[in-house]
């Protein structure tokens, strides 16, 4: 057994990692003055366990530390690995080949490794005690150690022989014997105690137990009673609900019918609406029609009398004419004058009474002109309404089906809903069940974590999650003897020795510490903190680092303890049955909040899409009014046109019946003139 290597980084004078190779036999190390000699023998004699900083030459124990030279800065930490050969089997170890490392911090912080584990201090001296290799043992003998000996006294000296010799850790271990028989002592009466205390009190315990057992009995029956009820309700609802879904298609069919029906009716009524109209306007434009006729009659009767009366008055002057005839014979001057003046009166009258006519005459034109531009406006506008009633039709098309819609996935997000709320609720019962047989006082019921990572926490704390959390040694203690088959107990409270760890550096790019990703207070805390210090997330466990001595977990349930270099998979139902219904129920109420929050966006858009039904609706039935109202005016105008044509065409035959009896009465007129000449 010898010395094999030292391994030192940030001690002292050596900032950068530095390896001592030694060999078999007797090795020297030479070196002029403060070349660092001496730092090595301090090396092997700290990394061995010594505690006091005067035997490294140092005030305190953070002084081995780097301090710091030309062109170095100071390092944060120092730490010294010393390599043993144990091929002979002399240590207390299985290995052939021993590993002690020590590494210390700036703020005080230290730990102790062996071959790469975490350990105390105890388990290095105990590894070292047989080997009289060790803090207090003579095989790191430093300058004027050896004149002290040389000089000392007798019992200091035979204390030397025995540590020589390996009677100091038997004297080391009697010591520790006797002090844990004397703890075993204390722990023997006061077991005794409790023993007697707990026999006077076992049988009305023993009562109690029976009752709350039969009690914790009655409440799971009636917990399994309450979710069979809440299913059958389940169930109820769900068969009330399909059967109020098919009422409801029945509804939205006869509704559908009655909307049809109800379209055929208001167009049925629009047209007899519009057929009474057109009757009326039509009676209306007849009466007019009676009311020229008969007076075109009254007109042309009081047309016939004057002629009747005109040829009268001819007939009647004749004989007046054949008197100033003779007259004229008698006065030609005068004749001609009278003559003349019957030629320019009647042509007077003739001029007055065309112009009356064609006066008359023109209006109608007028008339019938406007009314054909009015009728023309109408049919330009016809296509127009036409196209704006197809796209209020298509419009209330469209607002119907996105009502249709948005009731649809309302009814379906409804049913979502209600499945969650199911599931919801067995899961709460699991939790009540489980609570019920005291799985909330286990760390997997103190403790929570987000969805996806019940597989890695479980792989990584494995039946610690089913250990229960306690507050002291004594009340887990009394807890491992009511359970009846094996058990584990967690204390809280109590950190490592050498003082709170810092969280060390993740292993691989991308790790996320598994202690971010759980939540707990108090008690369950301390403890998560303690077992998941160094224990890490990954996406694989293929680029862990050789010298990983943490936890590493996948969300598989892949897990690798770089201490005891073991690899394990978590079984397909390895994983904790509380831990995944708290992470089911968790998301189980975040879906189902998302669920709320769809379906009152759908109640909503639903809303929305009713209020715009009703104004397609109302659009589609202003459209068919202005259609209505336009077609009334385009018949309205066609008819006026027409009534004014005819109304035109006869004045114009008036006019000419007019015109041909006034040339009868002229051509009577002169026919009796020559009449009278020729006589």
């Amino acid at each position: 057994m010898y010395l094999k290597a030292i391994n030192l980084k940030g001690f002292k004078s050596f900032p950068d990692r530095t390896r001592l190779t030694f060999s078999q036999g007797v090795s020297v190390i030479v070196g002029p003055n403060g070349s660092g000699k001496s730092n090595i023998t301090d090396a092997v004699l700290w990394a061995l366990g010594e505690q006091s900083p005067l035997a490294v030459r140092g005030h305190s124990m953070p002084d081995v530390i780097f301090a710091g030279g030309k062109g170095q800065s100071g390092r944060r930490f120092a730490e010294v690995e010393v390599v043993i050969d144990n091929s002979e089997g002399r240590a207390a170890s299985e290995f052939s080949e021993i590993s002690i490392t020590r590494r210390i911090e700036r703020n005080g912080d230290g730990e102790y490794r062996l071959n790469g584990a975490r350990c105390r201090l105890a388990d290095v001296l105990e590894v070292l005690s047989d080997t009289n290799m060790g803090r207090e043992m003579h095989s790191v003998i430093s300058q004027g150690r050896v004149e002290a000996i040389v000089s000392s006294k007798p019992r200091d000296r035979r204390l030397l022989i025995e540590e020589a010799a390996g009677l100091g850790k038997h004297r080391k271990r009697r010591h520790r014997a006797q002090l844990k028989l004397e703890r075993t002592r204390e722990n023997l009466d006061r077991a005794l105690d409790v023993e007697r205390e707990a026999r006077s009190r076992l049988r009305p315990l023993k009562r109690q137990a029976e009752a709350a057992e039969r009690t914790a009995k009655l409440v799971a029956q009636e917990a399994e009673l309450w979710a069979q009820l809440v299913a059958a309700d389940l169930c109820e609802q769900d068969e009330q609900l399909r059967g109020s879904e098919a009422k409801l298609a029945e509804v939205r069919g006869k509704r559908e019918g009655i909307e049809a029906r109800l379209e055929e009716v208001r167009k049925q009524r629009a047209a007899i609406e519009e057929r009474v109209a057109s009757g009326e306007d039509e009676r209306r434009e007849q009466g007019r029609r009676l009311a020229d006729a008969r007076g075109a009659v009254e007109r042309v009767r009081a047309r016939a009398e004057a002629v009747d009366s005109a040829v009268r008055d001819l007939n009647a002057g004749l004989g007046e004419r054949q008197l100033r005839l003779k007259q004229l014979d008698e006065g030609p001057e005068v004749g001609r004058a009278a003559l003349e003046r019957v030629a320019e009166l009647e042509r007077a009258l003739e001029t007055l009474g065309a112009s009356e006519q064609g006066e008359e005459l023109k209006q109608l034109r007028n008339e019938a002109a406007a009314a054909a531009e009015r009728r023309n406006e109408a049919e330009a506008a016809m296509p127009a309404l036409s196209e704006a009633a197809e796209q209020a039709a298509a419009a209330l098309e469209r607002a119907t089906q996105m009502r249709d819609r948005a009731r649809a996935e309302a009814a379906k997000a409804a049913e979502r809903r209600a499945a969650m709320e199911g599931d919801l609720a067995a899961v709460e019962a699991k939790l009540a069940r489980a609570a019920m047989e005291g799985s909330d006082e286990v760390l997997a019921g103190l403790i929570e974590t987000g969805p996806g990572i019940e597989r890695a926490l479980s792989a990584a704390l494995g039946e610690r999650l089913r250990a229960a959390v306690v507050a002291s040694v004594d009340e887990g203690v009394g807890r491992l003897a009511d359970s009846d088959g094996a058990s584990r107990a967690l204390v809280s409270g109590h950190a490592a020795p050498g003082g709170e760890p810092s969280r060390p550096d993740p292993p691989v790019e991308g790790a996320r510490p598994l202690l971010d990703l759980v939540k707990a207070e108090g008690a369950a805390l301390e403890v998560a903190e303690r077992l998941l210090a160094d224990a890490w997330l990954v996406d694989v466990l293929t680029s862990l680092p050789g010298d990983f001595a943490g936890i590493a977990v996948t969300v598989d349930g892949d897990a690798f303890d770089g201490a005891a270099r073991e690899l394990r998979r978590l079984p397909r139902e390895g994983t904790d049955p509380a831990l995944a219904a708290r992470s089911a129920r968790e998301e189980l109420v975040s879906r189902l909040e998302q669920r709320r929050s769809t379906e009152q966006r759908g109640t909503h858009e639903l809303e929305l899409a009713e209020e715009g039904l009703a104004k397609a609706r109302s659009a589609r039935d202003d459209s068919d009014l202005a259609l209505r109202e336009a077609r009334r005016a385009l018949d309205e105008a066609s008819e006026e046109a027409t009534r004014s044509a005819w109304l035109a065409d006869r004045r114009a035959e008036r006019e000419e019946e007019r015109g041909d009896g006034a040339g009868a009465v002229k051509r009577a007129r002169l026919e009796a003139e020559l009449e009278s000449e020729r006589r």
